[in-house]
């Protein structure tokens, strides 16, 4: 079974993690192909099941990206006020 999946959609920390994912139980090779990245999967019984799993695994940790990119000054702030000796710090002081 062949998967394309396009790269300008989904980064290749996403894809490595779906594929890290099902490592233990297929064998699945990357290539290039432009601006898609084809991901051959062997050992699938179901193929449309397994399509289903894989696209839900990717959306999964693209979602997790994204949450991570939003969040990453306030986990910062947090971080520092509670780590930090600073009672006054500020956000512009965190994120210059």
């Amino acid at each position: 079974m062949i998967l394309q999946i396009d790269r300008k959609i989904y980064s290749d920390s996403c894809i490595s993690k779906v594929v890290y994912w099902f490592s233990n139980q297929y064998t699945i090779e990357r290539h290039f192909d432009g601006e898609n990245e084809n991901i051959t999967i062997e050992g699938i019984d179901d193929e449309s099941f397994f399509k289903h799993l894989f696209f839900e695994k990717l959306n999964d940790f693209k979602l997790r990206e994204q949450i991570e990119t939003e969040t990453k000054d306030i986990r910062n702030i947090l971080y520092a006020k509670a780590f930090g000796d600073f009672d006054d710090i500020t956000e512009e002081e965190i994120t210059a």
